[in-house]
């Protein structure tokens, strides 16, 4: 366990500084930062409950992976952090989530999924194909039951918290990766000497 909690520290910081690289220049905002500060391994139901209450309305921006394995990966924040977080994008004047919103936190969560996997990528040696990503707002209950729950989890759950920062706000969401089977066994013999090489 220890092993797969260092992996996925390594995982952590290396997706969210390629995020915050491309997050700025998509942006032209050399101050916002994205950080991981925390990496958790949870049971599938453990996971399901973990963003609040069932009825809490969440923005869920999702992808599933192909090709040397395949696995979910969902990014997920609560109402508040992601309208913020679209009319910082939009500069919208609006208290609602607005379709110009939905698309532009679609293309966040596509980066930011996207760094995510290149850093897995990287780390693994793994062949990644992702599908097209989409984006759904729903309550967090219905979110698992109509999308995540598909993903065919037999195993354990992997949640990083995703914290991003500028000079005018602060908010946080999880991001969610589901393999179907248990990657860290897959990528052992990759991931232990890369873990070897930098505790040397």
């Amino acid at each position: 366990m220890e092993q797969k909690l260092d992996f996925l520290s390594e995982l952590g910081n290396i997706g969210a500084s390629y995020a915050t690289t491309a997050l700025s220049k998509m942006l032209n905002d050399a101050r916002l930062r994205l950080t991981v500060p925390q990496s958790r391994i949870l049971s599938f139901a453990e996971a399901a409950s973990f963003i609040a209450d069932p009825e809490e309305i969440v923005v869920c921006v999702y992808m599933r992976l192909m090709e040397s394995f395949q696995a979910d990966m969902a990014l997920i924040f609560p109402i508040e952090s992601a309208l913020a977080l679209a009319v910082y994008l939009t500069s919208e004047k609006t208290d609602q989530l607005t379709e110009l919103g939905q698309s532009a936190l679609l293309e966040v969560g596509n980066i930011v999924l996207s760094s995510y996997l290149t850093a897995l990528s990287m780390l693994s040696g793994a062949k990644l194909n992702p599908t097209v990503p989409a984006i759904a707002v729903d309550m967090n209950g219905a979110i698992w039951e109509s999308i995540l729950a598909d993903a065919g989890i037999t195993d354990c759950v992997t949640v990083l918290d995703t914290h991003f920062f500028t000079d005018k706000m602060e908010l946080s969401g999880h991001l969610f990766f589901m393999p179907d089977h248990d990657i860290y066994e897959i990528m052992s013999p990759k991931v232990s000497g890369l873990l070897l090489e930098e505790n040397k």
